[in-house]
């Protein structure tokens, strides 16, 4: 959206690294959508092998896994991305970090296991998968660190591994549970398993002899090298905010479970399922995108409103075609959640919010405003737990959904306005705004869901009683292709910068 003139030198180099920065996008993008499809057919086999019930528990347990994860990693992920951007790092602190943080979840698992506790819902069944919890701690701790770090060390094709390796490897091994007809904690074992395997063998491929890290990382002058207590420093800000956003994340489902009978929190924790599925792509482009706006001087704000735009547009698409096929969406999932499709369609909103959000608040941590995101962080989820309290003994898990877009949506609005000042201040003039390309894409969005829409009644009529499975496969399919087409082009031909 914001070009230099096309009659400079530098413009030949930023628009080297622009295309360079969409090409590792674009790829990354391609490799999370095979990871999403992994990833929902995952979510199928194993809600179809599990009763609501079980499904219920398996989802507490991995919401306590989520919380878990992402307060024992104190912030020194993010905060080593954010000196590794900045040239700071070597590969002895990248190291010396990651064996920190799996001290610390090696401790939290044996803490798990010597003395087990649960919420006090659903029976004894979370009790019982607790054990589960303690390797699935380890497994995805270690694989949440390559997933933070490995963009800001410029090691794409590893980060590729990761993404594509780990749920292909999960997919396989949910499958070989269900074919044993295996249970919940069977399912969590596969999960962790799998992420488990993953990332020791990226260590291995990180850490091997002449490629341990990126030229930026190694080269760093000795007198500028940031240090673990720095890296800690700096990490106790981001520590609380990504606390408060995992209790943000999991507390619904805490929440419908301790005033709802516990059934009720599976068609919610679908839901999220498939609002994850949505964002991953937003969480990959923002690793990516984040650290490259930390450096880019004048041109950062319209670099943030450029990709800023492309996730509004991109994830508006998405979301209005989910919409569409919300009842062949659930029923793929298992009959038994069809009709629970309206829920779905309630958290569309915050599915929206969810998949723009990575981008400002990850740029924020790798420009050094980390601690102004605490006060948002905590209204945050002030709200999410008032509102879910009012309104969840009421209206069950629709009352939650209330509750997480109106709270999100505060996080959201108010991450993006302290970004968009602080890099106003250096801005270049003339940097463009969103308002003609989101009003494109949201035309663009709408005939793309009516396009969904259409498949899906053709399909009905031309068929007798299709399968949800494949009406979602053919009219999604579609629909997909033809949002993703237009996107690109956005890429290639962002909008020029005002004069």
């Amino acid at each position: 959206m914001s070009e230099p003139p096309a009659d400079t030198p530098a413009t030949d180099t930023a628009a080297h690294h622009g295309r360079g920065l969409a090409r590792d996008a674009a790829t990354n993008l391609a490799a999370r959508l095979f990871a999403m499809a992994c990833s929902s057919v995952t979510a199928l086999v194993i809600a179809n092998a599990l009763t609501k019930g079980q499904y219920g528990a398996y989802s507490v347990v991995l919401g306590i896994n989520v919380v878990l994860v992402m307060a024992l990693d104190l912030g020194m992920t993010s905060a080593l991305s954010r000196y590794v951007a900045q040239g700071k790092a070597n590969t002895r602190l990248v190291a010396t970090v990651a064996l920190v943080r799996f001290a610390v979840m090696g401790v939290a698992a044996l803490v798990v296991l010597a003395s087990p506790f649960a919420p006090g819902i659903g029976d004894g069944k979370v009790v019982t998968l607790l054990p589960m919890l303690a390797v699935l701690i380890v497994g995805q701790g270690l694989l949440t660190f390559h997933f933070g770090a490995l963009p800001s060390l410029r090691r794409i094709r590893l980060l590729l591994f990761v993404t594509v390796a780990q749920p292909a490897g999960e997919l396989a091994l949910v499958l070989l549970v269900r074919a044993r007809e295996g249970g919940a904690g069977d399912m969590l074992l596969a999960t962790a398993g799998s992420g488990l395997v993953v990332s020791l063998l990226a260590w291995v491929l990180l850490l091997a002899p002449g490629r341990a890290a990126a030229p930026e990382v190694t080269d760093a002058g000795a007198g500028s090298l940031a240090t673990l207590a720095m890296v800690a420093k700096y990490g106790r800000s981001i520590f609380l905010v990504s606390l408060l956003i995992a209790v943000f994340g999991q507390v619904d489902q805490f929440v419908i479970g301790a005033f709802r009978p516990l059934a009720e929190v599976a068609p919610y924790a679908l839901a999220i399922k498939v609002q994850a599925l949505v964002a991953a792509p937003a969480i990959t482009i923002a690793g990516i995108v984040a650290p490259r706006i930390a450096g880019a001087g004048p041109g950062a704000l319209g670099l943030y409103r450029q990709w800023l735009g492309f996730l509004v547009v991109f994830n508006l698409g998405a979301v209005l075609t989910i919409g569409v096929l919300a009842p062949q969406t659930f029923g793929a999932i298992g009959g038994q959640y069809r009709g629970e499709w309206p829920l779905l369609v309630a958290m569309l909103p915050f599915t929206l919010l969810s998949s723009v959000a990575p981008l400002p608040s990850i740029t924020l941590n790798q420009t050094g405003h980390a601690s102004s995101r605490l006060a948002i962080a905590a209204v945050t989820v002030a709200l999410d737990v008032g509102i879910d309290l009012a309104l969840v003994p009421w209206l069950g898990a629709y009352g939650a959904a209330i509750a997480t877009t109106v709270a999100f949506g505060y996080y959201l609005l108010r991450h993006h306005a302290l970004l968009d000042r602080a890099l106003a201040v250096d801005a270049s003039p003339g940097t463009a705004h969103l308002s003609g390309v989101l009003v494109r894409g949201t035309l663009v969005a709408v005939a793309v869901a009516a396009l969904a829409g259409l498949v899906r009644l053709g399909l009905e009529a031309a068929l007798d009683d299709p399968s949800d499975l494949l009406v979602l496969l053919v009219a999604g399919g579609l629909a997909a292709a033809a949002h993703t087409g237009w996107c690109a082009r956005l890429l290639r031909h962002p909008t020029p910068a005002r004069s």
